[in-house]
């Protein structure tokens, strides 16, 4: 008996999480990070990249992949024909996620009060958000800033930040703190 009653608040379970993603309509990343694919497949070419809590459209679902875009000319993306933009529909969640836990940083007047991202945003982990915060303090303890109004990861450099200061970007790696 124990058993069957088991057996049955499993497959409840399993229904509620695959229920997230079952048919169109709103939904939001529960990851990280999750790569929109030309193709239902992993075998897609990557595209772009979502991120945690991002709000997304699912048009239709097809083998666990859910389809978040309209289709559109592929020769905008190298392909031919007609293409859209796929993900992982076990990546969605059909509630808004919480936020992910922030890192204590020293809070500084003179660092904008938005300047640094959350952790979550655009991929962000704890880890640099702390560098970020780090890298600020130190342009402002040189003098080579007065204000940070900006400050975020390079998405062309490998492992390299930067914060902006009202003028040209000041990159940093986590080497040069």
């Amino acid at each position: 008996m124990k058993v069957a009653i088991s057996l049955v608040i499993s497959l409840l379970g399993a229904t509620t999480a695959f229920a997230q993603a079952s048919k169109a309509g709103a939904y939001f990343v529960r990851e990280s990070v999750i790569e929109e694919r030309l193709a239902p497949s992993p075998a897609g070419a990557a595209t772009n990249r979502l991120y945690l809590r991002q709000k997304v459209e699912v048009f239709e679902l097809k083998g666990g992949w859910a389809r978040v875009s309209k289709y559109y000319d592929g020769s905008v993306e190298g392909a031919s024909g007609q293409v859209a933009r796929w993900v992982l529909a076990s990546g969605l969640s059909a509630t808004l996620p919480k936020e992910p836990d922030q890192p204590k940083v020293v809070i500084d007047p003179r660092i904008s009060k938005d300047a640094i991202p959350k952790v979550g945003q655009d991929g962000l982990t704890a880890r640099d958000i702390q560098i970020l915060n780090k890298g600020a303090l130190k342009f402002l303890k040189s003098g080579a800033c007065s204000r940070i109004e900006l400050a975020d990861k390079s998405t062309s450099k490998a492992n390299t930040y930067y914060v902006n200061c009202g003028g040209p970007n000041l990159f940093f790696t986590p080497s040069d703190l």
